[in-house]
């Protein structure tokens, strides 16, 4: 019998059930920042913001009661009931909590308009009348006609119903509810750093999953909600169709569930007498909970009541838990310096696609790379070929050019991976200085490193942070003259313009990432665009191991296997269909750090200059010296739980311990230590030149323009006289690479979390 299949399936262990190893705050919180990813997947919310179409406030017996009607884009109009004590006004908003009743509540059961059909059940007007804003809605589950329902209950009905769309009753509710918790955090009563949720059975599902779903931790007080749900819905057969997400036993139990929610304060109330669950299933069910507050080093946040009583609730400890939780506001989550975050809709268009190449069999270079190559031009405006990194882009660049055996300059301040890439096809790699206006090659620097190094075979100009600097043109004009070729590393740089010309469409080669802290992302990935056809088929043959045509047996070049996979296109495919919105997004952002900024002393905001328009891969500021950068982090990090994104960059090529070791051979023959500090050479692959315009012109200001930064002697610490050569060579870099630092910046970003990033400065610099 069907019976049999189904106990079978509920006995199998879910796959991201709490093990007893978790047994420490970090690896808890990972694994709940899984679970809470799976319920969002399998919940797949329709957030749709709330109008407040209708107000009628009237006050009595010391209570002030808005019976308000809310419209939903998704729902439509429904009914929702504010209380709030007397004494609470706008000049002083109190603590609120978001109320749901059981399946059958009635609104007017709950707030206390009609007299409730059990004592506990008008709990919105107990909490208000200790103090508490509270909002209460209706499920919106009655109204089917009767003589068509046919005595079938109509919950099971609804649920089968949002089956049929891949949704489920539950992922409903919980957007209804987000949309209300919006409406009661921004209601001019309400304090929204205390704000918390209560449910009772049905309406405890909605709020757990709820929680699970909002970026800061909320109290929660669940009543008549606990138990496995093999016991309630295979066992006890009370579980109830629209308090579970379809599939959810696969990866986790309710207690589970539960768990997850840790760190944040949690009341449980079940009764012994309740003959919807079990109180040995219950306190099972509660067992695991504990372990994962445990874990969380929260258990003093987790309140477990077992009580005599049946399916209801107990008003004064549901009053208690929040009088609490809520005395004061509730502490920000940190702010990292990096998020990457794929919405629910967003993450099944992924998902679709890997499927769709598991189910063809074409998991690389198919449909999904052409599509990816497709996207990528509009952001590009060439031609583009998609390979499994910017690395191994570069390189790619760099073997059609023709490096080995000869010199390529590169800037001394980049990542690794540019020089890096050089070396493996063959160059000898030779550093240039950086101007402070757009953070780009130096042309006077370039200038003096092609006289000495006739030989160069390519340049290859960064553009840092997201910013095409305006001296690319003088570069672009000094490669030209000399028959080099220019490769750009333009990692950063996606969507970023020039004269609105794109960043990659300046040289013969652009480079491109799609590694997950990039603009745009793929998991791994790279991209080279163009400037001909004939490059472009270069870069296709390359990448497959140097085949002479695709599908062909016969190499012609030591190519490599640069491929990307249908995999990582899936994730890029659908996180560049979204680009246009991130790229207004992070410019938004960088508009608002520069209002922020302009009166906070010791730090100041670089300046891009007017004829580029960045991505703001990074927002980039300078520290006023002598700021301790490396322990301005960690002041900001500890007592602010705000992260700084990474420097771009923090370390001279020169210094990378790889090309600070140099040729042991020829250095010991040409007087290694000599030239390093005079910024003469180390010849052979994988060498260092130091090549610098200041270094060779003598020390002056350390910029013009826009971005200038005042003179050595302005921009030095203690003991760095202007003049000195306390730095060796490349002043500019070595200045940038010492003042700099990056503010987070990404899409889901809040102006409150940016406002919180620049106090924090603000109270460490003032």
């Amino acid at each position: 019998m069907q019976t049999t299949h189904l106990r079978r399936l509920l006995g199998a262990e879910p796959t991201l059930r709490r093990p007893p190893s978790l047994t420490d705050a970090t690896t808890h919180t990972t694994w709940s920042r899984q679970v809470r990813a799976l319920v969002a997947r399998l919940a797949r919310i329709d957030h749709a913001p709330l109008d407040i179409t209708a107000v009628d406030t009237t006050q009595e017996h010391g209570l002030r009661r808005e019976r308000l009607t809310l419209n939903s884009p998704v729902r439509g109009a429904f009914q929702a009931t504010l209380l709030a004590p007397t004494a609470t006004t706008e000049a002083s908003p109190g603590p609120a909590v978001l109320v749901f009743g059981g399946k059958n509540a009635r609104l007017e059961h709950l707030t206390g308009e009609r007299p409730p059909d059990f004592p506990d059940r008008n709990i919105a007007e107990h909490l208000a009348r200790a103090g508490f804003v509270t909002l209460t809605f209706e499920h919106g589950i009655g109204g089917l006609d009767e003589e068509r329902r046919a005595g079938r209950e109509e919950g099971a009905l609804l649920a089968h119903a949002f089956a049929l769309t891949g949704r489920s009753l539950l992922g409903a509710l919980v957007g209804d509810t987000l949309g209300a918790l919006d409406v009661l955090t921004g209601h001019p009563l309400v304090d929204p750093g205390r704000v918390g949720l209560f449910g009772h059975s049905l309406g405890a599902a909605v709020a757990l999953h709820t929680a699970l779903l909002t970026p800061r931790p909320l109290p929660v007080c669940a009543a008549s909600h606990l138990g496995s749900y093999p016991a309630l819905y295979e066992r006890l057969l009370t579980g109830y169709e629209g308090a579970a997400l379809p599939g959810i036993l696969e990866y986790a139990d309710l207690g589970d569930l539960y768990a997850a929610l840790a760190p944040a304060p949690l009341q449980l109330q079940y009764g012994t007498a309740d003959s919807y669950l079990e109180p040995a299933d219950a306190r099972a069910a509660a067992g695991t909970v504990r372990r994962g507050y445990t874990a969380a080093d929260a258990d003093d946040q987790l309140d477990v009541h077992e009580l005599p009583m049946g399916h209801g609730t107990h008003v004064q400890h549901a009053i208690d838990f929040f009088t609490r939780t809520l005395s004061g506001p509730a502490a920000p989550g940190d702010i990292p310096a990096q998020r990457i975050h794929f919405g629910v809709a967003e993450r099944r268009a992924v998902l679709d696609r890997v499927d769709t190449a598991l189910a063809s069999g074409h998991l690389t270079q198919g449909p999904g790379l052409a599509r990816f190559e497709e996207l990528s031009r509009t952001w590009t405006g060439r031609e583009g070929v998609a390979v499994a990194s910017g690395a191994g882009a570069l390189e790619i660049a760099l073997r059609i050019v023709g490096v080995a055996g000869r010199t390529v300059l590169v800037p001394v301040n980049t990542f690794f991976a540019t020089a890096a890439a050089a070396v493996r096809a063959g160059a000898r790699v030779r550093f240039v200085d950086i101007e402070l206006d757009g953070l780009g090659l130096d042309p006077d620097a370039l200038r003096a490193a092609l006289d000495r190094h006739p030989d160069t075979a390519a340049v290859l100009p960064v553009h840092i942070g997201g910013i095409v600097s305006p001296a690319l043109d003088d570069v672009l004009a000094l490669c030209e003259r000399r028959g080099v070729a220019v490769v750009e590393d333009a990692a950063h740089a996606l969507g970023s313009t020039l004269g609105g010309r794109y960043a990659g469409a300046f040289g013969r080669f652009g480079a491109f990432s799609f590694f997950p802290t990039k603009v745009a992302v793929s998991g791994e990935g790279g991209l080279v665009t163009c400037a001909s056809a004939e490059d472009a088929e270069q870069v296709r043959r390359w990448r497959d191991h140097g085949k002479s045509a695709q599908g062909s047996t016969l190499h012609d070049r030591p190519g490599g296997n640069w491929r990307l996979s249908e995999l990582h296109a899936a994730v890029g495919t659908v996180d560049l269909e979204r680009f246009d919105d991130t790229l207004a997004a992070r410019r938004d952002l960088a508009f608002g750090y520069d209002e922020l900024l302009a009166d906070v002393p010791g730090v100041r905001a670089h300046a891009v200059p007017a004829a580029a328009h960045s991505n703001y891969y990074k927002y980039l500021a300078y520290l006023d010296a002598p700021v301790d950068r490396a322990l301005l982090k960690k002041r900001l990090r500890e007592r602010h739980g705000v992260s700084l994104a990474g420097e771009v960059y923090d370390h001279l090529l020169c210094d990378q311990p790889y090309f600070a070791a140099g040729d042991d051979a020829e250095a010991s023959a040409r007087g290694a230590g000599a030239a390093r500090a005079s910024g003469a050479t180390v010849a052979g692959p994988g060498s260092w030149v130091a090549d610098s315009a200041a270094a060779a012109a003598g020390s002056g200001t350390v910029g013009s323009g826009a971005g200038t930064v005042g003179s050595a002697a302005e921009a030095s610490g203690p003991g760095e006289a202007s003049g000195a050569a306390v730095d060796g060579p490349f002043e500019q870099a070595r200045w940038f690479a010492r003042h700099h630092i990056a503010l987070p910046l990404y899409p889901t970003l809040t102006r409150a979390e940016q406002f919180r990033v620049v106090e924090a400065l603000r109270g460490e610099l003032s």
